[in-house]
C-alpha cells in the first residue's frame, strides 16, 4: 500500500512551476507525495526520502520518479532531487523527462540531467542537461549535443514515457 504524506509548504517542488517564489509565498499550495516503497522523514537532518513509484503533485505540476529526496528548513523546501525515470507533467500539456531532476529553491531553477527532454504543444528540446530558470521562464541546454524542434502541427510526446498520474489523497481513518 502506498504511503501518502501531505505537506503544506511555501515553496515549489521538483518541476519548477511557472510561478515565482514570491507568488508561492503569497499563495502556498498543498503538495502531496505518495510512494509505494514508503516515505521516511529525518526530523533532525530535515530530509525526507520517498522510494518506489514516487508521485509528487500540486495544482500546477505532477512529478513521477523512482526516488525523491527533499531537504527543507522550517516551512520551506530548499532542494528536491528526483532520480530514476523522472517525468514532469504540467496542466498545459508540457512534459519533461530525464534520469534526474534537481529543484533548487534559492536559485529558483530546475536542472534536468541525463537524457533530458522537454515537450510543449509545438516544440521539443533535447540535451544532456537542460536548465529551467523559473523566474525568467527560460530553458537552456548546457554541455553536449542539443536539438530544438519547432512543429506548429503539435507533435505529441512519445507514448513510451512512464504514466504519471496524480496520487490519490489520504484515506480517512
Amino acid at each position: 500500500m502506498a504511503a501518502v504524506l501531505t505537506f503544506f509548504i511555501m515553496a515549489s517542488v521538483a518541476a519548477g512551476p511557472p510561478a515565482s517564489m514570491a507568488d508561492l509565498q503569497k499563495d502556498p499550495q498543498p503538495v502531496v507525495m505518495s510512494a509505494k516503497g514508503g516515505i521516511q522523514v529525518d526530523l533532525k537532518r530535515r530530509v525526507g526520502v520517498a522510494t518506489d513509484d514516487v508521485v509528487i503533485s500540486r495544482d500546477d505540476v505532477t512529478v513521477c520518479c523512482d526516488r525523491a529526496e527533499a531537504v527543507y528548513d522550517k516551512d520551506k523546501i530548499r532542494k528536491v532531487t528526483c532520480t530514476g525515470r523522472v517525468v514532469i507533467v504540467r496542466p498545459d500539456g508540457t512534459k519533461a523527462s530525464a534520469h534526474e531532476a534537481l529543484f533548487e529553491a534559492v536559485a529558483n531553477r530546475v536542472t534536468l540531467r541525463g537524457g533530458a527532454k522537454v515537450w510543449s504543444k509545438d516544440a521539443h528540446l533535447v540535451g544532456t542537461r537542460i536548465v529551467y530558470d523559473i523566474a525568467k521562464d527560460t530553458l537552456k541546454v548546457v554541455g553536449g549535443p542539443s536539438q530544438f524542434t519547432f512543429d506548429p502541427k503539435g507533435k505529441k510526446p512519445p507514448k513510451t514515457l512512464r504514466a504519471c498520474a496524480r496520487p490519490a489523497g489520504p484515506k480517512a481513518p
